[in-house]
């Protein structure tokens, strides 16, 4: 029974947190609301693909590329502030590619590869790819059918425990670190980030 109540209150939960705005989600993530960043992940998933497929030609795998960008979108989350005049969807965009960046830097550099084909952090063709680009009514309508799909995805696989994980792992915790926070074994927390990645790669794929 108490399962059943718990269970409830979690969809009740999500039914609310999908009619916030982004920068009220962004408020719940810098208090480690995992429904919140689940909810921004899904709006923002098809985002970090596009910029994944920008650096295809690096040697870091497309999965590896939308983990980052998972990263860069929780920073964006958590340091984003209205009173800088960006949207928060531009500023995510930003984050996002800075984020691949610096990924594909540090994989070159660990096989001393030259640097100079990657983009510059500062490149401002990062926030010009977050406008909207298509005003185009099928075009939208696609796009929310996804959103909605991917958020079905995300609700329906990602466990609490693995939400939790996953947003430690992202906030930079190693395993030792997730255990002693969540309070379970260095083994368990392992278990439920490769549960995660499955789940996640099929998601990108």
């Amino acid at each position: 029974m108490c399962h059943e109540v718990l269970g409830l209150a979690e969809d009740n939960q999500f039914d609310r947190i999908k009619d916030f705005t982004d920068v009220q989600l962004t408020g719940l993530v810098s208090t480690n609301d995992s429904n919140a960043f689940v909810e921004l992940a899904a709006r923002y998933l098809s985002l970090v693909k596009v910029k994944a497929a920008h650096f295809r030609n690096t040697m870091l795998e497309t999965d590896d590329l939308c983990q980052e960008g998972l990263m860069g979108l929780l920073n964006a989350a958590r340091t984003y502030n209205p009173a800088g005049g960006a949207s928060f969807k531009t500023y995510a965009g930003v984050c996002i590619h800075n984020r691949m960046i610096m990924a594909c830097r540090t994989a070159a550099s660990r096989k001393n590869l030259p640097l100079n084909n990657f983009v510059s952090l500062n490149d401002d063709d990062a926030a010009m790819d977050m406008r909207d680009c298509s005003t185009n009514p099928e075009t939208v309508l696609i796009d929310n059918e996804g959103l909605i799909l991917i958020r079905q995805y995300l609700e329906q696989t990602l466990s609490p425990l693995e939400q939790r994980v996953l947003m430690l792992y992202l906030d930079g915790c190693c395993y030792s670190e997730i255990a002693a926070k969540i309070g379970i074994t260095s083994k368990a927390a392992d278990n439920a980030l490769q549960r995660v990645r499955l789940k996640l790669k099929k998601l990108f794929k």
